[in-house]
């Protein structure tokens, strides 16, 4: 089965993340009270689902609990109707990654709070933005290339499973990813944090099983090196 995200509200931000996550060959379900962004989401090419979700069992009709369901995101621009909805799935399925929107310092914690997995907070991303086109545009560019165009390059998070060839091994010891015309970017250990810890920072990390290593690299050298990663050792 097709890996589904679902997204509550058809907001500016919903179809600017929907069309990326589209683009990554996952299905979309938006979910919208309102029936005129309902009929737009529909003209857009999503399957649409106009519910209310201040009812549980309609949080349950979207199949939260489904194994295919990847991420839910909260995306509504009322702050409060966000929270209710992002308290609610969490509830009814505490494993699920919930990412949600905020617009503001407090609200970030807030909604983590709630039981949201990640905050999204569109005036943060936006000043980073404008710092990077006014101080590192190469680095915007390259970014965007990877983001938002139709290029085959891709960042991947590769999960180290148990008697992984890369399990047990220090970072600076790898020499698979280079052979493989990946760049290393770096690694979630998440024994000590869910901080990332940049490849750049120094640091020669030994690798666990289920810590996570971030590569950046083609569409088909990333889909050869994971065959290689999932090698058990000898």
């Amino acid at each position: 089965m097709q890996n589904k995200i679902i997204i509550f509200s058809y907001s500016d931000i919903s179809i600017q993340i929907a069309k990326v996550l589209r683009s990554k060959q996952y299905h979309i379900v938006i979910v919208e009270e309102d029936l005129e962004l309902s009929k737009k989401a529909l003209k857009d090419g999503y399957d649409v689902k106009n519910i209310s979700l201040m009812e549980d069992e309609n949080i349950l009709s979207l199949g939260i609990t489904d194994k295919s369901v990847k991420a839910f995101f909260c995306l509504s621009d009322d702050k409060n109707i966000n929270l209710f909805v992002t308290l609610s799935v969490r509830n009814l399925n505490k494993e699920l990654k919930i990412i949600s929107v905020s617009f503001g310092s407090e609200d970030n914690k807030t909604m983590l709070l709630a039981g949201a997995s990640k905050v999204i907070n569109p005036y943060e991303i936006g000043a980073l933005r404008i710092f990077r086109t006014l101080h590192k545009p190469l680095i915007l560019d390259l970014l965007d290339n990877i983001l938002f165009s139709e290029s085959n390059i891709e960042v991947a998070e590769i999960t180290i499973k148990k008697d992984s060839i890369f399990d047990g091994v220090y970072l600076k010891d790898i020499d698979l990813i280079t052979k493989h015309n990946l760049i290393l970017l770096g690694i979630q250990d998440k024994e000590i944090s869910d901080k990332f810890i940049f490849y750049s920072s120094g640091i020669n990390h030994k690798i666990d099983y289920d810590d996570t290593i971030v590569v950046l690299g083609h569409s088909n050298d990333l889909k050869n090196f994971k065959k290689v990663i999932s090698s058990s050792k000898r």
